[in-house]
Formats: C-alpha cells, sequence, structure tokens
C-alpha cells in the first residue's frame, strides 16, 4: 500500500508544483485534501507532510489541466460518481516497494509452515500488497516449500486500496533492476524474460495461479473474506494510521486469522501497546493463541 517510512519505502515523486503556472497549496486546502484521505482511506497526514501531498497532488493537476489546488478541491466536491475520488486515493498511496523486503520473515513463513503441516490448503493474505513484489515472493516461497513438501498447496490473497496497482500487479512485470532482489535459485525458476519490453521481466504464470489480486480499503472494518488465514501481513502500513485507527485495522485483521496463525508488521513497527490479543514470537512476527490459550501463558 503505502510509506514514507523513513527511507524503506520509496515513494514515487513528480514534479513539484513550482514548475508553471500551478500555485502552491494552502493550510486550507491541505486540510480539506488531508480530511478527505483520512475520512476514505484512514490515512493521517500532518501539517509537515504538506509539500510531499503538493508534489503528489500535482500529477492530478496536471492530468485535468488545473491551475489551482483550489480547482482541484471543486473536482473533488463535484465528483458524484467517485471517480475522482478513487483517482485522488491512488496518487497519495502510491509507492515503492522489493522483492523479499526484510527476509527474516519469509525465512518465518517457511519453518513455521514446515513446523506445522497442513492436510488443507494454506491461506495467506498480503494485505497491502502494494505493486505486488510482497505476494510474489511469498509465492515464490511456497512453491520452494511445495518441493520440499509435496503435498503443501496453497492461496494467497493480495489487496491494497490502490487500484492502478492492482492492475499493473496482474501482469506480473518489472523492471529489470528489481531481479536483484530475489534470490539467484528462484530467479532461475520463477523469472522469465519480458516478450514486450527488454527492459522489464515478468513472473512465472504459475505464482499467478495461485494469487487472487482484490481491492480492498483496511478501514473497511466490517468487510470480511470468508476466510481464516494461517498468515497475515501488514507490514510497513501502521505508521500512517493514528494509533486509534490501525487498532481496528489490526483487530479486523485479527478476527480473520486462524488460532496459531502469524501476523507480520514492519521491522520498525510494533503492536505491542494494542490491545489486539497477539503474542510476540520473533522480529515484528505475532502468534494469535489457539483457542483456550492467553497471550499471558
Amino acid at each position: 500500500m503505502h510509506s514514507e517510512n523513513q527511507g524503506q519505502t520509496r515513494s514515487y515523486f513528480i514534479e513539484p508544483p513550482s514548475v508553471g503556472n500551478t500555485q502552491g497549496m494552502t493550510q486550507a486546502e491541505f486540510d480539506y485534501f488531508s480530511t478527505l484521505i483520512f475520512q476514505h482511506a484512514g490515512i493521517k497526514l500532518e501539517n509537515e507532510k504538506r509539500s510531499m501531498l503538493e508534489m503528489r497532488l500535482y500529477k492530478r493537476l496536471s492530468a485535468l489541466k488545473l491551475h489551482t489546488y483550489s480547482d482541484y478541491m471543486r473536482v473533488l466536491q463535484k465528483d458524484t460518481s467517485g471517480v475522482e475520488l478513487v483517482a485522488f486515493t491512488n496518487v497519495i498511496t502510491t509507492n515503492k516497494t522489493a522483492f523479499f523486503r526484510e527476509q527474516r520473515h519469509f525465512n518465518v513463513l517457511r519453518n513455521d509452515i514446515l513446523k506445522h503441516p497442513r492436510s488443507e490448503k494454506t491461506f495467506i493474505w498480503s494485505a497491502a500488497c502494494s505493486s505486488g513484489e510482497e505476494p510474489f515472493s511469498l509465492a515464490m516461497q511456497c512453491e520452494a516449500i511445495k518441493n520440499e513438501r509435496a503435498n503443501f498447496d496453497y492461496r494467497i490473497l493480495a489487496t491494497d486500496v490502490d487500484t492502478q496497482r492492482l492492475e499493473a500487479c496482474g501482469l506480473g512485470e518489472y523492471p529489470n533492476e528489481q531481479r536483484e532482489d530475489i534470490p539467484p535459485l528462484f530467479q532461475h525458476q520463477f523469472i522469465e524474460r519480458s516478450a514486450r519490453d527488454a527492459n522489464t521481466f515478468t513472473v512465472a504464470e504459475r505464482l499467478k495461479q495461485n494469487i487472487k489480486f482484490r481491492q480492498h480499503n483496511l478501514i473497511h472494518y466490517p468487510e470480511k473474506f470468508g476466510i481464516q488465514f494461517q498468515y497475515i501481513f501488514l507490514r510497513n502500513v501502521l505508521f500512517y494510521f493514528p494509533r486509534s485507527t490501525g487498532e481496528k485495522v489490526v483487530r479486523a485483521l485479527v478476527s480473520q486469522l486462524q488460532p496459531g496463525g502469524l501476523f507480520f508488521v514492519g521491522l520498525t513497527e510494533s503492536l505491542q501497546h494494542m490491545d489486539v490479543g497477539l503474542e510476540l514470537v520473533d522480529v515484528s512476527v505475532y502468534r494469535k493463541p489457539e483457542l483456550g490459550g492467553s497471550v499471558d501463558e
């Protein structure tokens, strides 16, 4: 999904609004946009984020041939269809991530799956999948596990609020420079040269077959998927939310985590001060107690 996490997730920036005739954003305009993104996506933008917001929204001003942020406010206010609200959300939450980011978590996942063999499918939720690197990395790890456990089967649900990024995820196409983030053996097994562009590669079709990409807003707490997941990844997202909102988000996801299942957050994030019924078992990894157990045991 989203982040400005101290350089760990590098955002795509656009030409600053000082170019051309575009006027800078006033405090009243910032207050309007920051309130709107909080209401729609639960993202809290403090005043020091005004420059970031200006740069990101400048892309929409350019696309709509607008000269002021006040003009864009009026477009959003008249947007009865909700189409521009989606574009507004997409441009604010756009970010860049990486394959096998935080490798330790993939090791924890592998070890836990091998330690707790299941006869049924294993369900994994990548709850802020951004441009798809995380779910495809998870799929590569799961395919490698299948080589060790022939009866292992899995499905991955990959969700994000950004509809444009989700469309790109379906293609599974990435710049060649991102290959170096993928372990060499996995490059050989799961990466193919793009037939369309020599500067890109695509992930193998067999990875795509086990992943379902779907739009989902994390603050739509009542939305359920009818699945009890064994593993949920919500990494490098929580710092975007006020603590109260983040706790509600985690609680909503934990309600869909099977007892004994693992919940992953970013390495700089913690759930220690949240009352969400999870116990810490590794760095930024939490387990939901088995039925009849408690986090104090």
